[in-house]
């Protein structure tokens, strides 16, 4: 996306290092959703393959590995950390689900700039963020069954729970049963009409196994 990338490689590279404690947080989390992501590379392709061009398992592993490869330009900075991996997606992923996440990093990092730290409401608004950013760059809305209805109940169930992991795991696997026998409303997947009931979106199923990570 040429729009993305004008826009994203105008940020100065990173300097300096962030508080030990935070950094190594930052670090493992991308690590395990590396894993996660290497365990589950033709599953998301598989499922990807059914209804697309089968390169979604590509698409998370390419950008996941660019982050990791370069975490030591993590800081403290956590909206500047969110660009570095909106830039790494755009670096390493041209498809469309790439370029969504690569949109939602990015408009994140824009709420986040100069925090250092997340309360409960930055972890919401989070979620909101991506949730908006992928219908409005999907041109999606809730109930096509899409990643967005994952987001969406990961944020009604975070009002009132502190929970995250368990949140995260819960709701993205909660999302794919409220789905099952519902057909994809989005995309290239409705030219597969009615046998798109019996299979999982494959960016709500991909959200789900990353989950495991936590």
């Amino acid at each position: 996306d040429v729009t993305i990338s004008k826009i994203i490689h105008k940020t100065t590279p990173w300097r300096g290092k962030g508080s030990s404690r935070n950094k190594e947080v930052r670090e493992s989390i991308f690590e395990k959703l590396l894993s996660q992501a290497k365990k589950s590379y033709d599953e998301f392709n598989a499922a990807d393959g059914k209804i697309g061009d089968g390169d979604l398992g590509v698409t998370i592993l390419n950008g996941l590995e660019e982050v990791n490869n370069n975490k030591a330009n993590f800081k403290d900075d956590m909206g500047a950390n969110f660009m570095f991996c909106s830039q790494a997606f755009v670096k390493k992923s041209g498809s469309s689900f790439g370029t969504l996440i690569a949109f939602s990093f990015m408009n994140i990092s824009k709420a986040l700039k100069g925090k250092t730290e997340c309360n409960h409401e930055d972890i919401i608004n989070i979620f909101k963020t991506a949730l908006k950013t992928i219908q409005e760059r999907g041109k999606t809305k809730l109930g096509d069954k899409t990643i967005a209805d994952s987001l969406d109940l990961i944020i009604k169930k975070l009002k009132d729970n502190t929970n995250y992991s368990e949140i995260f795991k819960s709701s993205t696997k909660q999302a794919l049963e409220d789905f099952k026998g519902k057909k994809i409303l989005i995309g290239r997947a409705r030219m597969f009409e009615d046998k798109t009931k019996d299979l999982d979106d494959p960016g709500m199923f991909a959200f789900s196994k990353l989950s495991e990570a936590f």
